[in-house]
């Protein structure tokens, strides 16, 4: 610490205001290094573009794919993706609520929830994929139901948990004025479930992420026209590696937006209800 803050004063800052800094540069800093280390080991042993394309040449194709200097086709891609993705979200979070409002109301309710979350979370729901085939075929809706498989479980797991964590104080009041149980579920439980309702969310987004650009890859495999996954398998099969490496690159940008967009609410949500870590 003494040799950060001597360095800062040798450059003329602030030690206080650099150690504050310094964290949130720790990552973009890691970041750059790791693309340097990516572009200097391509560009000085020589490596070929149908391996490993260099840094440079993966950005320009990423940037052409999304329409700048060139048709977006990228881009048309990705959206098909994120339109598949957003709809799986909806479908599971309703689904993850009313789930959840069953099984706090009711002891059946809330062994079935129990008991299908215990069979299907540990499943990896890509191996459902081959039967969402067989009952909707090569259609958005097999990816929908694929997605909602990954989603739901942790989704309806975070609920639980926070449900659980209610003060009994809240419950009560909300006797006292006579809310029905829907009214106590909207006004009182789901607002106090809600820190763990975004980790649940979190956690859900990063599964259904996952799941549906190894679902595209499964499509492409199979020569149907579908988001991301589809391009990155296209882009093997013609060897335009590079373009293909663009594809994952956004697969990742979309990836880390999302995580951090995330961390931003949740963190909000934390320290709004006071409820921050030590």
């Amino acid at each position: 610490m003494a040799t950060t803050e001597t360095d800062a004063r040798a450059a003329g800052l602030n030690p206080s205001a650099f150690s504050e800094i310094m964290p949130r540069l720790r990552k973009p800093i890691i970041v750059l290094g790791l693309v340097a280390l990516w572009e200097a080991w391509v560009r000085l042993f020589d490596v070929p573009e149908l391996l490993f394309p260099a840094f440079s040449d993966v950005l320009v194709a990423l940037i052409t794919g999304l329409g700048i200097g060139g048709e977006p086709i990228l881009w048309a891609y990705t959206w098909q993706t994120l339109s598949v993705v957003l709809q799986a979200y909806v479908v599971s979070v309703v689904l993850a609520v009313v789930l959840t409002g069953f099984a706090i109301n009711s002891a059946w309710g809330k062994e079935l929830l129990s008991t299908v979350t215990g069979i299907f979370q540990p499943l990896p729901s890509i191996a459902l994929l081959p039967m969402a085939v067989l009952w909707f075929g090569f259609s958005k809706e097999s990816l929908i139901f694929v997605v909602v498989m990954s989603m739901v479980w942790p989704l309806a797991a975070s609920l639980t948990v926070g449900f659980a964590t209610v003060p009994p104080t809240l419950l009560r009041l909300g006797r006292n004025y006579e809310l029905s149980r829907l009214g106590a579920m909207w006004h009182i439980l789901l607002p106090s479930a809600l820190p763990a309702m975004i980790g649940g969310l979190r956690v859900g987004w990063g599964f259904g992420w996952r799941t549906i650009v190894a679902a595209e890859l499964v499509f492409g495999a199979t020569g149907n026209d579908s988001g991301i996954g589809w391009y990155i398998n296209n882009s093997r099969v013609f060897l335009q590696i590079t373009e293909g490496f663009a594809g994952i690159l956004v697969v990742v940008i979309i990836g880390f937006i999302t995580e951090s967009l995330f961390r931003v609410i949740q963190r909000f949500t934390t320290h709004r209800w006071g409820m921050e870590a030590a």
